[in-house]
């Protein structure tokens, strides 16, 4: 009796080890190694594989350089076996894997080449629009970027009400020469030059 349950427990182990289901994706291209992500995740060049946990919505996208890039919302419908109870059955006591594989095939099409000339007519149309566009209502006010904080400068007082101007000291010629240079003697009525000045005669 404990024979048979030993050698049914260890069938039972086998069965279940046996039994799993193997979710796959094959994403194909019309361009070899066109790089392929799964949900913003990169799963190699084309044809790519990598495995898939859910069944439900997926992005794939495709990229290489010289062709456009698709972008690709791919829906995996479950299968009988993915509902339960019959999940259970197929992960756990299904005697035999199940390999559940999903082809998608992405199709490139190539970029249009743009030539410099078109650039600059482009340009040039988008200048000429700009032109002919009517001023605005309320222009907007210019931005004045704040200056870095410099070194203090002098400090300025107060203004200072501006007072009598200073006397300026006249020369005044030493006895017995003539005039300073540069001066005009004194014409005061009743003046008489020394003696021995210029102007004595």
């Amino acid at each position: 009796m404990m024979a048979r349950t030993v050698r049914l427990a260890g069938l039972l182990a086998v069965l279940v080890c046996a039994g799993c289901v193997e979710r796959k994706f094959v994403v194909e291209s019309n361009v070899p190694n066109a790089q392929v992500y799964i949900d913003n995740r990169s799963i190699g060049a084309a044809p790519a594989y990598a495995p898939f946990e859910y069944y439900g919505y997926y992005t794939i996208t495709v990229v290489h350089p010289g062709y456009e890039t698709r972008v690709i919302r791919q829906h995996i419908a479950a299968p009988w076996y993915g509902y339960p109870p019959f999940d259970f059955l197929a992960e756990a006591l299904w005697p035999f894997p199940i390999r559940d594989t999903r082809r998608v095939y992405v199709e490139l099409c190539q970029a249009p080449q743009v030539r410099g000339d078109d650039i600059l007519r482009a340009a040039d149309e988008l200048r000429q629009r700009g032109t002919m566009l009517p001023p605005p209502d309320r222009p907007a006010e210019p931005r004045i970027r704040p200056q870095p904080a410099g070194p203090p400068g002098p400090i300025i007082g107060p203004p200072v009400a501006p007072g009598p101007a200073p006397a300026v000291p006249v020369p005044v010629p030493a006895p017995g020469s003539g005039p300073a240079p540069g001066v005009v003697p004194s014409v005061t009525p009743g003046y008489t030059p020394p003696v021995g000045s210029t102007y004595f005669k």
